[in-house]
């Protein structure tokens, strides 16, 4: 998709405690990186988006419209609840919080 041009709608995403994750699991944060991006890749075709660029685990999304945005963020929210994650990340104890 190319960029959206005119008004745009941005969304911004982060994994909050990510680089704590990073450190008490090392390399076993990078297939949760994975699916966590692929996840985020997924929501940003179906719902017409833009990846304006990540840094890290952070996302920068650009839409034309609101509606898109909304629906994306949505619909990352249940992906993430749906997903397949490691026992390891779940052990974690702010891993599964809603702060």
């Amino acid at each position: 998709m190319d960029a959206p041009v005119g008004t745009v709608t941005l969304v911004f995403t982060d994994i909050q405690g990510s680089t704590e994750l990073w450190e008490r699991l090392g390399k076993a944060f990078q297939p949760i990186l994975d699916l966590h991006n692929r996840i985020f890749r997924a929501a940003i075709a179906t719902h017409d988006g833009y990846e304006v660029k990540t840094a890290g685990d952070a996302f920068m999304v650009a839409f034309q419209c609101a509606d898109h945005a909304l629906n994306f963020a949505l619909d990352v929210q249940e992906q993430l609840l749906l997903a397949t994650w490691s026992e390891q990340l779940l052990a974690e104890s702010h891993a599964t919080s809603t702060a």
